[in-house]
């Protein structure tokens, strides 16, 4: 009874308080019990029992024949239906994934002595409340279907969704993806583990970690139509690891990937165009175990894996520093040479995974269970950032944080999750659910030596090519957070049944973000570090860069309540969410930059509040019918407002003048020592421009910044529609179609303070033939026209007010056709085919989105209209960036995806994923000069965007394998062949055309190639 109490008085305290709900982990049955003629049968006793539950569930069908079990884990199912006088039935085999309602219903003949009829394997494929889009990925599907083996790559099998890369066998594995689903931002992506929110707030809509693929039961993603237990439109990605059992079992299973069995793709054509190497696997070594059991049948279980995984793979142009090697950057000289020398002078990009995972589960009394999980999760990497335009040193070494920092083990070393849940079955009306969780994502980015701190780094404008040092940055990020979830149901009121959702969630995220560029400056040469820098003339450039010390808040608070009602044919479901986010810029102290003279002095801050909070209500709107009256045909319809994820520093970062801050001055390198030295700076109150931070001239000391927050900010905002209609052709045979409409708003910008687009004069501007490489057998000649690009007519403000952009936004049409099949019949299948078109749409806003540089960056929109005519009601592409890729725009109108698992005789399985879509955009343009009044270099896109396009790229990867018994034990051999075609779609080109390397491939698809493995079962 006391700790019935306890559990009780956590309850009434958090449903008292403001708290959302994160992703379920969890699915649902539902369904109705009548006699033969079709008349309910209320008072039935319903059982449910399954190796997922500590103890059986049981339910009493209402006055309408109806019961519920909301909430239940995913795992297969019994459910048993009982009534005096009435055959007893027993439906077996029903499987529930996250997210699913399986309708489970009984026919209960009249019967004067004890009979069961059994129904086995009648799992419906047709979710009947279902209003939204998602795709489950069961244990068979994961360890099935040919992969990389970690969450992204199965974001890849999932309709819809365009990644920024493509994971060969493992060659991107350990960094992460970016993606792009039907026109909307990464920001707004959602994680979730076992029930978690644990969604990067820093690296906002990104995971915090990384994972063990063989710790997860079920991963699902959804991508659109959700509840209101998710804030954002983003692609929600539900991750559910493995639990104990009354009975004790387990895998291990050694993974190898190694370029003795991997293929050269690397032809003539490619090889002229700059693509000497490739991206290919040096070696890959995945292992690891997982096993799980009783403490006490029926009333504790314990459950735990460890994983490893080590990544050696090879960059294209990312040579080992050897004067032998380094000679291999010249195109003659690489030529000259076979694959097999080029890959050998490769350096190698090392990254190390390793996780741990410890999950332990008890029933603390009857209908009551209690959870705790714990996860580690380390990296290490030896050179991000690795590329043919950064050579090792300008790569940064990654690792965790210290001790030094914080509390190891809690918000330093190895990522540590963790989580304590209690779940309480008060009646088989109402459920409730609470959880605590902490998060300790932290990393740091170094120097490959400590002297690299003194040296300052280079950068060629032309080429973007890095060189002789770079920066360090340390992260902490911990988060706490407590979410509440009920569910009540209420049947026979207003003519049909409700089963109601309520929840909330309280979550404070901190952040702290340390940087120190190598020599407080980066040194910038016209077109290679031999320039003549002794003159203004030379156009030498030097970017001061001050520490930065940025420390954030944000809390988010959230509440939510829907209500799904059935009536007959239709379910309706009614929600609203509310949803409260306020970020603060802390105290912090930075020291100056001893380069910037008094433009970058030391700065005491004593923190901001920006003075904005979001309020936001989102209501949420679906229906379902039933159109067969079986569950077999649904028509489906949805409305819902999202609202964006507002990540730490999302609104206060605009305030805060001690962030990392650059400005870019003239510079004469009086004594020829490549490095900008006090007096050699061209020093002024008008910077060339401001490459970063908050910075004023007015009072470049002032602790309180002069950039202001627009008091009537509005978040942004996504609206959707969803119209479908899913089909059951046969048995676990499902098809559906779904048109979904979206329109994205209330963008915000920083607008400059005293200039307008007006204020923008154009400018004609012809690249110097010298700078625009011909055809030479190598690359296409470069396309170098006359263009216009605009500047200030005036020196450009600084200073600039945080507000939406007005009429600015983007509209997404797009039309989803997708297939499954549960495996029966020896075969299992899913398959999706989309066609999405996303659209800017400026309308009175009359800046544009423009880059400063043709390499690297990121696309703000601003007052100069240079890139307009390009961009507005063409093709919305996201520029992606981070973990070793660049320059690659996200946008295909269309991607079809197919993946399947056929067994054939003699026990040997067979399993393939088939992926294409139309090629990416390609950004060629021509960057600017340094232009007047501050107002930097801008890169002039010559193509309406999506007009010119990289080639259409698709991919064959194949899986065999043939489980043997060996008594307890199942041991499965397996043999992976990645690329099976040795394709070479070439995966991003150089866009600068008045530059050296100008239309020179960057990353092409990495080579056919094999993995080896084994697993075992017990």
């Amino acid at each position: 009874m006391r700790v019935k109490a306890i559990v009780l008085s956590l309850v009434a305290l958090l449903a008292t308080s403001a708290i959302a709900s994160a992703q379920s982990q969890t699915g649902e049955i539902f369904g109705k019990a009548t006699d033969a003629s079709g008349a309910v049968l209320p008072g039935v006793t319903v059982t449910l029992t399954g190796p997922v539950l500590l103890q059986p569930l049981t339910a009493i069908t209402s006055e309408t024949g109806t019961y519920q079990f909301p909430r239940v884990e995913i795992g297969a199912y019994t459910v048993k239906f009982e009534l005096t006088g009435f055959k007893t039935v027993v439906n077996e085999g029903i499987r529930v994934t996250v997210g699913f309602s399986a309708q489970v219903n009984a026919v209960m003949g009249i019967s004067t002595v004890q009979e069961t009829i059994t129904v086995t394997g009648e799992t419906p494929i047709v979710d009947t409340k279902e209003v939204g889009t998602k795709q489950t990925f069961t244990n068979e599907l994961l360890q099935s279907i040919p992969s990389a083996r970690d969450p992204w790559v199965i974001l890849q099998q999932t309709a819809g969704i365009a990644m920024d890369r493509e994971n060969v066998g493992g060659n991107m594995s350990g960094q992460q993806s970016n993606y792009v689903s039907r026109g909307g931002n990464p920001t707004n992506n959602k994680w979730s583990l076992d029930g978690v929110d644990i969604t990067d707030m820093s690296a906002t809509g990104a995971s915090p970690s990384y994972y063990d693929f063989d710790a997860f039961e079920e991963m699902t993603i959804n991508t659109g139509g959700v509840d209101v237990t998710q804030q954002t439109g983003g692609v929600g990605i539900n991750l559910v690891t493995k639990s104990g059992s009354d009975r004790f079992k387990g895998s291990s299973r050694f993974y190898g990937t190694d370029q003795k069995f991997e293929s050269n793709n690397i032809d003539d054509t490619l090889r002229n165009q700059g693509a000497s190497s490739g991206n290919p696997i040096q070696n890959i070594k995945d292992y690891g175990v997982e096993a799980g059991g009783p403490l006490k049948k029926g009333r504790a279980w314990v459950w735990g894996s460890f994983g490893k995984q080590t990544i050696d793979v090879g960059v294209l142009g990312f040579y080992q520093p050897t004067t032998f090697c380094q000679s291999l950057k010249s195109a003659a000289v690489a030529n000259a040479q076979s694959i097999d020398t080029i890959n050998g002078c490769l350096n190698t990009d090392r990254t190390l995974l390793q996780t741990t995972n410890l999950k332990a589960e008890v029933q603390l009394f009857k209908g009551n269970k209690a959870t705790l999980f714990n996860n580690f999760a380390k990296k290490e990497r030896n050179a991000r950032g690795a590329s043919d335009l950064n050579p090792i040193e300008t790569t940064t070494p990654q690792g965790a944080v210290d001790a030094s920092f914080g509390k190891h083990w809690w918000n330093t070393g190895p990522n540590p999750t963790f989580k304590f849940g209690d779940q309480w079955v008060v009646s088989d009306r109402l459920l409730v659910d609470v959880q605590y969780a902490h998060i300790g994502n932290n990393f740091t980015l170094g120097f490959h030596s400590p002297e690299l701190r003194d040296v300052q780094p280079t950068l060629i404008i032309s080429t973007g090519l890095n060189g002789r040092s770079f920066q360090e940055q340390v992260f902490i990020r911990p988060v706490n957070s407590v979410t509440f979830n009920s569910n009540y149901f209420m049947p026979a009121v207003a003519g049909g049944d409700h089963a109601i959702k309520f929840g909330a969630y309280w979550r404070d995220s901190n952040s702290v973000s340390l940087l120190h560029r190598g020599g407080f400056a980066t040194v910038r040469f016209p077109t290679d570090v031999t320039n003549d820098c002794s003159t203004l003339a030379s156009g030498c450039q030097v970017d001061l860069i001050r520490d930065g010390n940025s420390v954030y808040d944000l809390l988010n608070v959230a509440a939510f309540v829907q209500d799904t009602y059935t009536h007959g044919r239709v379910t309706a479901q009614l929600g609203i969410r509310y949803d409260r986010n306020h970020d603060q810029a802390l105290a912090s102290t930075i020291g100056a930059n001893p380069l910037g003279g008094p433009w970058l002095p030391a700065i005491n801050f004593p923190g901001a509040d920006p003075g904005v909070v979001f309020n936001n209500f989102s209501p949420r709107v679906g229906m379902t019918y039933d159109l067969s009256g079986n569950g077999k045909t649904l028509v489906r319809a949805n409305y819902a407002r999202y609202y964006g994820q507002v990540g730490l520093g999302g609104v206060a970062s605009e305030i805060n003048p001690v962030s990392s801050t650059g400005l870019r001055y003239p510079w004469i390198d009086a004594n020829v020592n490549k490095a900008a030295d006090p007096g050699e700076i061209v020093l002024s109150a008008n910077p060339l421009a401001v490459v970063q931070g908050n910075w004023s001239a007015a009072n470049p000391a002032n602790v309180v910044s002069a950039n202001t927050v627009d008091p009537n900010l509005k978040n942004d905002t996504t609206d959707e529609v969803i119209v479908g209609v899913d089909r059951e052709l046969g048995r676990g045979l499902a098809v559906g179609v779904n048109y979904v409409w979206r329109r994205y708003d209330n963008f915000q910008w920083e607008d400059k303070t005293g200039i307008t687009t007006a204020d923008w004069v154009p400018t004609t501007f012809t690249p110097s033939a010298s700078s625009c490489p011909g055809a030479d057998n190598r690359t296409a000649a470069a396309a170098c026209p006359a263009v216009t690009f605009y500047q200030p007519a005036f020196q450009q403000p600084t200073v600039f007010t945080y507000t939406n952009a007005p009429g600015y936004n983007r509209t997404f049409n797009g039309v989803e056709v997708t297939g499954r099949k549960r495996m029966s019949n020896h075969w299992l299948m899913n398959t999706s085919f989309s066609y999405n078109s996303a659209v800017y749409n400026y309308n009175a806003f009359t800046g544009s989105n423009n880059m400063s540089s043709g390499t690297a960056g990121t696309v703000p929109l601003t007052e100069d209209p240079t890139n307009r005519a390009v961009r507005d009601g063409n093709q919305y592409d996201f520029l992606t960036s981070g973990s070793g890729i660049g320059n690659v725009f996200v946008n295909a109108k269309w991607l079809f995806k197919l993946s399947g698992l056929y067994e054939l005789p003699f026990a040997i399985n067979v399993s393939a994923f088939y992926n294409a879509r139309q090629g990416y955009p390609f950004e060629r343009g021509i960057l600017s000069p340094s232009r007047a009044n501050g107002g930097n270099t801008v890169f002039v896109v010559l193509d309406p965007i999506g007009e010119n396009r990289l080639p259409n790229y698709q991919n064959l990867d194949f899986h065999v394998e043939r489980p043997v018994r060996l008594q307890s034990v199942r041991f499965i051999p397996s043999l992976d062949v990645f690329n099976v075609s040795n394709g070479n779609t070439i995966q991003a080109i150089r866009g600068t055309q008045n530059a050296a390397n100008a239309n020179q491939i960057q990353a092409i698809l990495a080579p056919r190639v094999v993995r080896f493995g084994i697993r075992f079962n017990w």
